[in-house]
C-alpha cells in the first residue's frame, strides 16, 4: 500500500508528508476499531509498532487528513482499488465459488 500511495496521491500541505506512512497507519487504525482520531491511539499498543513502520501519533493523522482536497480523496480511492484487487489476487476471497450448492431456505416451515 505505501508504494501505491506514492504513486498515486499528492497533498501539496505541509501536513501531507510522508503520505505513504499514514494513510497505512489510518488503515490500521480503523482495522483496529478505531473509528475516530482520538481511537487511533490503538496503533500505540501491544505490538502495533513492530507489525506497522512508522506509527503517527493521532493528532498528527488529524493534520493529515484535514489536508486533503476532493482530488486527495479520489486519489485514495484510486489507491483502494487497486490494493483490492491486488489483495483479491493473492489470497481468493471465495475458495470454492465455483461449486453449485443448493440451499433450503424453508426447511424450517411446515408449510412448505
Amino acid at each position: 500500500m505505501p508504494a501505491l500511495v506514492r504513486r498515486h496521491v499528492t497533498i501539496t500541505s505541509p501536513t501531507g508528508v510522508n503520505a505513504d506512512l499514514k494513510a497505512p497507519c489510518l488503515v490500521a487504525g480503523m482495522a483496529a476499531g478505531a473509528d475516530s482520531i482520538d481511537d487511533m491511539d490503538v496503533l500505540r499498543h501491544g505490538a502495533m509498532g513492530t507489525l506497522f513502520y512508522g506509527i503517527r501519533a493521532p493528532s498528527t493523522l488529524g493534520s493529515f487528513l484535514r489536508a486533503f482536497t476532493w482530488g486527495n480523496v479520489r486519489q485514495l480511492e484510486k489507491v483502494s482499488r487497486v490494493f483490492l484487487a491486488a489483495l483479491g489476487g493473492a489470497a481468493p476471497l471465495l475458495p470454492g465459488a465455483g461449486v453449485l450448492a443448493f440451499i433450503d431456505i424453508f426447511s424450517d416451515r411446515p408449510d412448505c
